[in-house]
């Protein structure tokens, strides 16, 4: 028989998979805009490792709504230059960090805000959405393994 780890980690790798899928086809059906790689990156570190203080909702949407007001602004600030990217990280990390919503994965949010043709919706959607949506997805997830998730939603 398999050791019982490597069933685990299998487990969590598929429900990764199923979980980003199912992200994106309802923002296809809702004919949503879906930024994946913030999200993929939100995914595999909620359930890596569920327990971290990034890896709880309020990092999660918190971290993500705040990266996506700091990439936004720096985009219109700093119009067309190079420093909007690294400007826009700063922000973002400043922001996460004074709130104790520190959640790594969000710096790609904030990325994609300044490297993207993105207006001011994009906070709401696909960031708000898909955020809100990620961590209801990982709650079903890990109770329907028997595990508590999150230890602290704040």
């Amino acid at each position: 028989m398999p050791n019982r780890r490597w069933l685990d980690i299998l487990r969590d790798a598929l429900a990764g998979c199923a979980g980003l899928a199912l992200l994106q086809s309802l923002a296809d059906f809702a004919e949503l805009p879906m930024t994946g790689v913030p999200f993929v990156c939100s995914m595999i570190l909620v359930i890596a490792t569920p327990d971290s203080d990034a890896a709880r909702p309020r990092n999660v949407v918190v971290g993500h709504l705040l990266a996506a007001l700091s990439g936004c602004a720096a985009a219109l600030l700093i119009v067309s230059s190079w420093w909007a990217l690294p400007v826009a990280i700063g922000l973002a990390m400043f922001a996460m960090q004074a709130t104790r919503t520190l959640h790594p994965p969000a710096g790609l949010t904030a990325a994609i805000a300044t490297t993207q043709d993105v207006s001011w919706e994009f906070i709401l959607s696909p960031v708000l959405t898909g955020a809100l949506l990620l961590v209801f997805l990982c709650f079903f997830y890990f109770r329907s393994i028997g595990h508590r998730w999150p230890q602290s939603w704040f």
